[in-house]
């Protein structure tokens, strides 16, 4: 029985598969096969750059504890004597004769081994019981403890799990989001979402184009200032002047959209799908790749914190960020002018007294009219030290300040860069602000409420709120507290969350939050209408 031939398709389909390289031979199968190849590239680029991160975070916590104990022991061990003057005690004579100047009664320890060395752990604790090592002690210790409160915290701190979920339902209630409960629920929240951010993308392609035609049909009754206000209009949404075409007869493609991120196209309380992890996504979140959480009010990941900095770590981070500052500041005025000694005549003048050539014998005293002048075993821990303080203090200083216009503000550094081309326009106003810098520093840090067990049905927020500089000290104070307010104020007031050690039994809202039946497009976000209680 005769075999039917393949047909000539069947056959030349086959040949292609079997092709081991693809090799355009048209333009559009160039640019095709360009696009595939490029999308591969930043796919395999992304998947290294987090990998690079997985492997980079361990490290810069080894090195950043490993600075913290190599500016501790340098304080201790040689800035501490050099400040209480007690760092010419180096021998068991000069530790009776210190005593003996005082007015105590010594040991005798010089009667068995004069010339014998005292440790640095003796040389430490005689700095300590003076007054002076005392108190540069205390102030010391007060920054250490608050740095590596905040650091451990902020490594530790997880931007998932119960409080998440906690959160997440009472941003829910108040901006009149249902949450979705059952998998049915979840596909369809899904669904229209997605269906959302379609048609806004349709809607703002609409209205750009309805703008260029503008711009080609020409200026009303051949108005050239229309058409250069238009023009400067289109060039502050990100649009260059050059794809903008005057010719009616025309027949360039339109210029392609500049590219925004889907956040940008909601309104600041709706809710989008986060197709990551498959959940809903509250106002203000965004997903972090390396850690692979959804995370709320995300403002960076922190190779150094191993972490990504968001709603629930960000006060442990920007408290970090200023008492960092504030030791390193404070190191660096305790070691200059042991530093700006290092070259002087007074110190090559205390090596002669020593008596020693070699710089690397620890024998050399210091003198007694100067207890700043190092010796040459101390040169590389005080050069060290001053030049590290002063460099990390002011490139933390810069990142700090900057933060601090974001907490005043009521910004994240991803909203400050997606706000920076409605800036320009001069008309903006962040719709995140709870009205004044003192609401938007509460909004992170939170007030009185809670450390109190207060109720805010008998009382009002001004009894509860941080005053002054020291309220400012006493709410930056070491405290393992969760945020008090929600992520966003609603109609520019703060929202508390619902505590389980709240002691009020039922919520207490600033704001009662009623919502009305009429459904969004989405028909999970409804509109917001709030009434004054």
């Amino acid at each position: 029985m005769a075999v039917d031939p393949e047909p000539q398709s069947t056959a030349r389909r086959k040949r292609t598969k079997a092709r081991a390289f693809f090799i355009p031979t048209t333009r559009k199968q160039f640019q095709i096969w360009t696009q595939r190849l490029s999308l591969k590239f930043f796919n395999a680029l992304f998947f290294l750059a987090d990998r690079t991160m997985y492997v980079l975070g361990p490290i810069l916590i080894l090195l950043a504890s490993a600075i913290i104990v190599g500016l501790t022991y340098t304080y201790f061990c040689v800035v501490l004597p050099m400040l209480t003057g007690t760092n010419w005690v180096l021998t068991n004579s000069d530790w009776d004769e210190y005593w003996s100047i005082r007015g105590y009664t010594t040991s005798g320890l010089a009667e068995y081994e004069p010339l014998e060395q005292i440790t640095r752990v003796n040389l430490t604790l005689l700095a300590l019981s003076t007054t002076r090592g005392a108190l540069h002690t205390v102030l010391v210790v007060f920054f250490l403890v608050n740095i590596i409160f905040n650091y451990v915290l902020c490594v530790k701190t997880r931007n998932d799990g119960p409080s998440y979920d906690d959160v997440a339902r009472d941003l829910a209630r108040v901006t009149g989001f249902s949450y979705p409960e059952t998998e049915n629920e979840l596909a369809q929240c899904k669904n229209e979402m997605e269906q959302l951010l379609r048609d806004r993308l349709q809607e703002r392609r609409r209205k750009m184009e309805e703008q260029q035609r503008a711009l080609s049909n020409g200026a009303p009754n051949g108005s050239i200032g229309d058409v250069e206000s238009q023009t400067s209009m289109l060039m502050a949404q990100g649009h260059s002047t050059s794809a903008v075409s005057f010719n009616n007869n025309s027949k360039k493609k339109p210029p392609q959209l500049p590219r925004i991120h889907n956040w940008q196209l909601l309104t600041p309380v709706e809710w989008t799908f986060c197709r990551y992890t498959s959940r809903p996504k509250p106002p203000r979140s965004h997903y972090d790749h390396v850690t692979k959480t959804l995370v709320m009010n995300m403002d960076h990941y922190c190779p150094w914190m191993f972490n990504c900095v968001g709603y629930f770590n960000y006060r442990y981070f920007f408290n970090f960020l200023w008492f960092v500052v504030a030791g390193l500041t404070y190191g660096s005025l305790i070691t200059f002018p042991a530093f700006w000694r290092l070259n002087s005549s007074e110190y090559r003048e205390q090596i002669r007294a020593g008596g020693l050539q070699s710089v690397q014998n620890f024998t050399i005293r210091h003198l007694r009219n100067d207890s700043y002048i190092p010796t040459p075993s101390e040169r590389t821990f005080i050069a060290l030290g001053f030049m590290m303080c002063l460099c990390l203090a002011l490139a933390v200083l810069c990142l700090g300040t900057f933060h601090l216009y974001l907490v005043l503000s009521a910004q994240t550094t991803i909203e400050f860069h997606g706000n920076f081309s409605k800036r320009r326009k001069g008309t903006w106003k962040n719709p995140y602000s709870a009205g004044s810098w003192r609401k938007n520093w509460e909004m992170v840090y939170g007030t009185r409420f809670h450390s109190m067990g207060a109720d805010s049905s008998v009382a009002s927020d001004d009894d509860y709120r941080y005053k002054g500089l020291l309220g400012v000290i006493r709410a930056m104070m070491p405290s393992r507290r969760e945020p008090e307010f929600l992520p966003l104020p609603i109609n520019g007031t703060l929202i508390r969350r619902k505590h389980a050690k709240n002691s009020c039994e039922e919520w207490p809202l600033d704001e009662e939050v009623v919502l009305t039946s009429t459904e969004s497009r989405t028909g999970f976000v409804r509109s917001r209408q709030v009434v004054s209680a």
